[in-house]
């Protein structure tokens, strides 16, 4: 058949091929086979309806001289048209034949007889659509296979997407979304049709209008600079919601590039971390109220961790120490206030179960160092953290013992002071009950012993015996007489004078004595001392029995030192009085001042003087005490007030005189 629009046909396989190419885009190929064999029958086989659809091309008849030749068994199956004489071919709506025999005389004959309508492709042109038809497939197939891929590949990220607890979603530059994971949809009550599509702010917060009109930021708005440079953003969003509370979110949008570079789309991760910042704020109070808890407690606490490292140093122990929490947390370590030594014997008492539960220390007795240098005695109670079952540290808390020591040796003073005032009220009521039966024996025994004295003048042995009768009655006059000044309760006739006389009055009553024939005495008074105020004759007294102590202590030979200051701070006298004899043992310095305590000999010794002495200081505001070095001598101190007022409470004397 000849179609008037046809081309004119084409006698060279390339021109076949040109002419393939030219209808390729106009009218259909009407395709007979000339030759049945096995060529015919694979061409057949490889040329389904997908790939003659895509070729524009359609098998209408095949002929060949052997009706039972596969290739024309397979155009029958295949409900073809085929025949023996390939010249019937040219009856059908032909416009191609394919000669497939590889026979030049065959060739020949078609080309002779056929139509000018119709082109002819001999089978070296046919081995070429052949290779075409190969490659077709080859790329067919790797389409179908680059977009099973491409599907595959896209489930597989959707699976992931799906599976991550981050609401993700892609949104394209008209703020439509690409894309979202199924946490999103599931936590915002979307179907993936409602939200593919929509605008994200309405998919994001439910917004009628885009989020920069509704007062939120809009990343596609503010942020595309900063995705181009850091290509990562995070944000942290508060939520206020219309019932009244509040949700936080953390946000991170990053960029997807186009093959130019551009950001096309926006991938956004979002997650709820609104328990996260409840919890997160809920332990910064309680932090805080743990911070405030330690830091107002009045004991020191110290943290340390397991290398003695400290952690915590609250405001107690900074007070305690003079150290501040920033240097020993920053700069310090446990052993800069705490001997390391007992840091680690309190480690083990800790781990032991003799001192306490196990893993705690009962309040313990030692002393820390201050920054001075200072020693301060302290308790420390103490516990071992673990976490886990593991020691992480340890904490301490460290409590001042000054101020209780101080109010325990108080205490002990004045239980002292009760007992010595029972003893000098037993003394006292003893002495009231039998002063005159005494007092009136003893001055019968003296007038009797003054007559015998008289009575026997020539014999001296006896005048010896009756003169030492006379010496030991007075000295029970004078201890009597001790005891009735002891009980006195105020301070006498109160005058005013210098410092300086008192010292030197008390001087001269003793200085012409034998006993200080061989002693060293120097004065050392400090010039334009204010008045003393006091009882003259009492603080004579004082003095007085403080030197005859001194000379007692040096057996007459060595060193009286005597020295007068005014200290201005303190507004009151000092009075020292140093000597430099053997000294008093350490163990003796705490009785030194205790009734009828005496280090003289029996017979030399009342224990009264040091006793009186400093009951009369301590009436007239002041203080005695004494020191004395391992090495020897003794200095006895007075501290007087520059003024006082005498107590006048009423109470009556110890003693009745």
């Amino acid at each position: 058949m000849k179609t008037p629009s046809s081309p004119e046909p084409v006698e060279s396989g390339n021109g076949s091929l040109r002419f393939l190419r030219d209808r390729e885009s106009r009218l259909p190929l009407n395709v007979a086979i000339v030759g049945g064999g096995e060529a015919c029958r694979n061409l057949l086989k490889l040329l389904d309806d997908e790939r003659l659809a895509r070729l524009q091309m359609t098998i209408v008849g095949v002929s060949d001289p052997d009706p039972e030749g596969p290739g024309i068994r397979l155009a029958r199956e295949m409900d073809l048209f085929t025949a023996t004489d390939f010249h019937t071919l040219y009856d059908l709506d032909v416009n191609m034949i394919l000669e497939m025999t590889g026979r030049e005389e065959v060739r020949k004959e078609i080309e002779r007889s056929k139509p000018t309508g119709i082109s002819l492709m001999d089978h070296r042109a046919v081995r070429l659509l052949w290779d075409l038809i190969q490659m077709e497939m080859e790329r067919t197939e790797f389409e179908r296979e680059r977009q099973r891929y491409q599907e595959k590949s896209r489930e597989d990220i959707q699976a992931i997407l799906d599976s991550l607890p981050y609401r993700l979603m892609v949104v394209n530059g008209d703020k439509t979304v690409s894309a979202a994971n199924r946490t999103l949809l599931k936590e915002y009550g979307l179907s993936a049709e409602e939200a593919i599509g929509a605008p994200c702010y309405k998919v994001r917060y439910g917004l009628d209008h885009p989020c920069d009109q509704a007062g939120r930021e809009c990343f596609l708005e503010t942020r595309l600079e900063e995705l181009h440079r850091d290509g990562l953003v995070s944000t942290f969003q508060e939520v206020s919601h219309p019932d009244g509370w509040e949700s936080y979110d953390v946000v991170t949008i990053s960029p997807i590039f186009n093959e130019q570079g551009e950001i096309k789309q926006i991938l956004e991760a979002s997650r709820d971390v609104t328990q996260r910042v409840r919890l997160e704020r809920e332990v910064e109070r309680n932090k805080t109220l743990f911070q405030n808890v330690i830091e107002s407690t009045v004991d020191g606490i110290v943290m340390v961790d397991t290398k003695g490292n400290v952690l915590i140093f609250n405001e107690g122990m900074e007070q305690l120490t003079r150290y501040s929490a920033e240097e020993i947390i920053n700069r310090g370590h446990l052993s800069t206030f705490y001997d390391i030594e007992t840091a680690k014997e309190n480690m083990r008492k800790m781990r032991s179960e003799d001192h306490g539960p196990p893993g705690k220390l009962n309040p313990t007795s030692m002393s820390i160092v201050t920054r001075d240098g200072e020693e301060i005695p302290v308790t420390l109670s103490a516990s071992i953290i673990t976490i886990d079952g593991e020691e992480v540290g340890s904490v301490g808390v460290f409590r001042d013992m000054r101020e209780i020591l101080e109010m325990r040796r108080e205490l002990e003073d004045t239980h002292l002071q009760l007992v010595q005032s029972e003893k000098v009220a037993s003394v006292g009521r003893m002495a009231a009950g039998v002063a005159h039966e005494i007092n009136n024996p003893l001055a019968g025994i003296l007038m009797y012993a003054e007559i015998l004295k008289e009575n026997i003048k020539d014999d001296n042995q006896s005048l010896e015996d009756i003169q030492e009768i006379i010496d030991q009655t007075l000295r029970c006059k004078d201890i009597v007489a001790e005891l009735l000044e002891f009980s006195r309760r105020s301070v006498g006739k109160v005058s005013t004078f210098s410092l300086e006389d008192l010292i030197r009055k008390s001087l001269n009553l003793l200085v012409d004595q034998a006993l200080f024939q061989d002693i060293d005495v120097r004065v050392h008074v400090e010039p334009d001392l204010p008045s003393v105020a006091g009882d003259l004759g009492q603080l004579q007294q004082v003095l007085t029995n403080l030197f005859i102590n001194a000379a007692d202590a040096m057996e007459g030979k060595g060193e009286l030192e005597v020295r007068g200051r005014y200290d201005h701070l303190k507004n009151r006298f000092e009075v020292t009085v140093s000597d430099t004899g053997p000294g008093i043992p350490e163990a003796f310095l705490d009785k030194i001042f205790e009734i009828f305590f005496t280090t003289k000999p029996v017979g030399r010794g009342t224990g009264l003087g040091l006793s009186i002495s400093k009951k009369i200081i301590e009436l007239h505001g002041g203080s005695l005490s004494v020191a004395s070095p391992p090495g020897g001598g003794t200095t006895f101190t007075i501290k007087l007030p520059l003024g006082f007022l005498e107590d006048t409470d009423g109470e009556s004397d110890v003693f009745v005189q």
